[in-house]
């Protein structure tokens, strides 16, 4: 398929989630033999997925965290007084699941 009639109709709309899985999805759809409502189904989940993303992306972005500061590159030699038993721990979020507070008090980041 080169360009479907559709494609432009879908970016007019704004559903450029669709418009970019569209022509990959109707191949697979012809493959599969699909209905026409499963083929609309994939499509519609291709929006909702690329909408999340950018919500995402968009929430990361406005919080301004470095995701580069990870647990993984946390500095226990500047901070020696945290137990690192304890932050694997928390690192996987048990006290959530039981229903338990987490407070963590201090700077956000210490000097470079």
């Amino acid at each position: 398929m080169l360009t479907h009639p559709l494609l432009p109709k879908l970016r007019i709309l704004k559903l450029s989630g669709m418009a970019e899985t569209f022509e990959q999805r109707a191949q697979t759809a012809v493959e599969e033999s699909m209905s026409p409502l499963e083929f609309f189904a994939l499509l519609l989940d291709d929006e909702l997925e690329r909408r999340e993303q950018n919500r995402l992306r968009r929430r990361i972005k406005e919080s301004k965290i470095d995701e580069r500061k990870t647990l993984n590159r946390f500095d226990f030699a500047a901070a020696p007084q945290v137990p690192k038993t304890l932050l694997a721990d928390l690192a996987l979020c048990r006290f959530v699941e039981r229903g338990e507070n987490l407070l963590f008090c201090g700077p956000t980041d210490l000097p470079t």
